[in-house]
């Protein structure tokens, strides 16, 4: 199993405080610890990632999407679809 020390990052945890620097110890695809701060981090073996002061956060996800794009072969093509049908696809 990989193991992945990322150091020189600032932690967004999703919990809506600011981000925090942090080292954050990576076992699989798995956050196995986090040491905020200067506190020390036991990782062995670890492949370290100097992550250059950027930001890291968990479980990225699908963060900007248009669901009403009505898989159309362009932009120009909605406007084709009449209005209802467009707002039933989008529902």
């Amino acid at each position: 199993m990989a193991r992945i020390l990322f150091t020189n990052v600032k932690v967004l945890d999703g919990s809506g405080a600011e981000p925090f620097p942090a080292k954050v110890l990576v076992e699989g695809n798995r956050i196995k610890s986090i040491a905020p701060g200067s506190e020390v981090l036991s990782a062995d073996g670890a492949e370290p990632v100097d992550g250059g002061g950027a930001t890291l956060m968990p479980g990225l996800i699908e963060a900007h999407c248009h669901i009403s794009f009505a898989n159309t072969a362009d932009l120009q093509s909605l406007g084709d679809i009449p209005p209802e049908e467009h707002t039933l696809l989008a529902a």
